[in-house]
């Protein structure tokens, strides 16, 4: 991942305002704008031409800082360098409405990318939205509002009913059942008492509980989950291996046919010819379309299913998935939705409607009319 990807590694808006789609766009209206106007002859040259150098600067900020980022870091020319030499060499020829369309273009491309990657990465940390922001710590007798983020180890915090915890922690005090199943999967809560270990963003639900925090809010069960994954994201797979490989091969061969052919303009006397060829090749022959399906495929992927609750670790797991011919679970409470329903009812000493009946007035806490019923 890029430098630029990782800024915006957390980006949850719409796409038109991700910062790199947002730049291209803007880029585009601008190109088009000045097209539009020098053609029906409302703007003199010199105007449009002003218009384009700042569609070309705003528009290839982001991908042009990657690619001089990745060539002086990396000392790798990536397909951002071959895009930055074909819209040089369309400066160079006076072709500024193809170099600020070319710009708008490819920058549409790495705002989709970059896109991609965001909205996973964003998918993953909200599981960290889970966790309370703040810890109800006991001290001195009083019950004290921290931050989260404050809370040590060894501090004594307490959990009500319907709280999930900030943290993980051994039950000191009180006995209740919790929801672990943000943690382990686990569709039935779990009956707790004193000794007990505990985990962060799992759901108190019947009594109070005093728990010792055994880990910080950053060093958590559910912080070190999200952290593996977010690591595991960058393994890719074979593909995307041998897509990137590929890449760092080709793109100097293509750079240096471009430089070649642009040698030539400059022994021949139709030297504009010859320039307008080296910049078709660095356009045409670009493999953006080659080395961005891959991780933008798997990028979507990856977020499409942990925006439905599922995490994949990476590249290398979403591609082996298309292997699989069996899946073995260890137990059949991980294949439910988590949520325990009603299947049947069954009465044993009255009618099924006296059942539902009771039920609904214990359920709404009607007690007086429960009592008459059952008498």
């Amino acid at each position: 991942m890029t430098q630029e990807t990782r800024e915006h590694a957390g980006f949850e808006g719409k796409l038109y305002a991700h910062p790199p789609m947002r730049n291209a766009l803007i880029a585009g209206a601008l190109t088009i704008f000045s097209f539009g106007l020098r053609h029906l002859g409302l703007i003199p040259a010199g105007f449009e031409i002003a218009i384009y150098m700042f569609a070309i600067v705003i528009g290839g900020y982001h991908w042009i800082r990657e690619g001089l980022e990745e060539f002086f870091t990396s000392r790798e020319v990536g397909i951002e360098l071959l895009m930055l030499g074909a819209t040089i060499g369309s400066v160079i020829l006076g072709l500024w409405d193809e170099a600020a369309f070319l710009v708008f273009i490819y920058g549409v491309a790495e705002g989709l990318e970059e896109y991609a990657y965001a909205r996973t990465r964003a998918s993953i940390r909200k599981l960290l939205d889970l966790v309370p922001k703040e810890a109800r710590i006991l001290k001195d007798g009083k019950e004290i509002m921290i931050p989260a983020g404050e809370l040590d180890v060894g501090d004594v915090f307490l959990v009500r009913p319907g709280e999930s915890l900030v943290t993980d922690g051994i039950v000191i005090k009180g006995m209740s059942s919790i929801d672990e199943a943000p943690v382990t999967g686990e569709s039935i809560p779990v009956e707790k008492s004193e000794g007990m270990q505990v985990f962060a963003a799992t759901v108190n639900h019947q009594g109070a509980l005093e728990i010792r925090a055994t880990a910080t809010f950053a060093n958590n069960t559910l912080s070190k989950i999200v952290h593996l994954v977010e690591q595991a994201q960058e393994r890719k797979g074979k593909t995307q291996q041998f897509i990137e490989r590929f890449g760092k091969f080709y793109s100097p061969i293509v750079l240096l046919s471009a430089i070649a052919l642009a040698i030539v303009s400059l022994l021949d006397a139709s030297m504009s010819e010859w320039g307008i060829r080296a910049v078709v090749l660095l356009v045409a022959a670009a493999p953006c379309a080659l080395v961005m399906s891959t991780p933008v495929a798997v990028a979507a992927g990856i977020g499409r299913a942990g925006s439905q609750g599922v995490l994949i670790k990476g590249g290398a797991y979403l591609e082996n998935l298309g292997k699989v011919k069996a899946i073995a679970f260890d137990k059949t409470g991980t294949l439910t939705e988590g949520q325990p329903i009603v299947t049947d009812i069954i009465p044993i000493n009255g009618d099924e409607k006296n059942i539902l009946t009771l039920a609904y007035n214990v359920e709404r806490g009607h007690k007086k009319q429960l009592l008459i019923m059952s008498y």
